[in-house]
């Protein structure tokens, strides 16, 4: 298995297991399990299925990082800081319109499929995820501010243990 495979699955793993680790420790102390943001007169199939949509972006933070982890061990603190940045903002703009998507299916899974029912779930899944979803996430305070963090030391630590020679 080579070395990108290894900080992909690492990165997939530990990122999914310590955001729904997350979630769940904010769902207990948090006024009202108040963890993931919302929009006014939005349906929250985001807190009736939390850990599918944080499955996304820890799919496509793996891959992100798993890309810019050498970039990321040759940068010094502020180079890593403003990397960290940009792998969040790569992983919520890609993951978006995929959790569009997912809400969709929620929303139609809650019983109403209509006749076209793909073309909707992708067309306005992709449009209403960009458009809504990094506003879920910069609504999702603290889950937000303790997941960049995490993501700087969890990209550390999959560049420190897998190296490149």
């Amino acid at each position: 298995m080579s070395i990108l495979s290894k900080r992909l699955l690492f990165y997939w793993a530990s990122s999914f297991g310590l955001a729904t680790t997350l979630y769940y420790v904010l769902w207990v102390i948090m006024p009202f399990n108040y963890v993931f943001g919302m929009l006014f007169r939005m349906f929250l199939y985001h807190w009736e299925h939390p850990v599918a949509f944080i499955a996304i972006p820890c799919f496509f933070y793996g891959i992100i990082a798993s890309l810019l982890a050498n970039k990321f061990a040759q940068q010094n603190l502020k180079g890593k800081i403003l990397l960290t940045l940009l792998i969040i903002s790569l992983t919520v703009l890609v993951s978006s319109p995929f959790g569009g998507i997912l809400w969709h299916y929620y929303d139609m899974r809650a019983g109403y499929f209509p006749s076209n029912w793909l073309a909707i779930m992708l067309g306005l899944g992709i449009e209403w995820g960009i458009e809504f979803g990094w506003q879920i996430v910069l609504r999702s305070i603290p889950y937000n501010i303790i997941g960049s963090i995490l993501c700087y030391f969890l990209t550390q630590k999959g560049t420190q243990l897998f190296k490149t020679a």
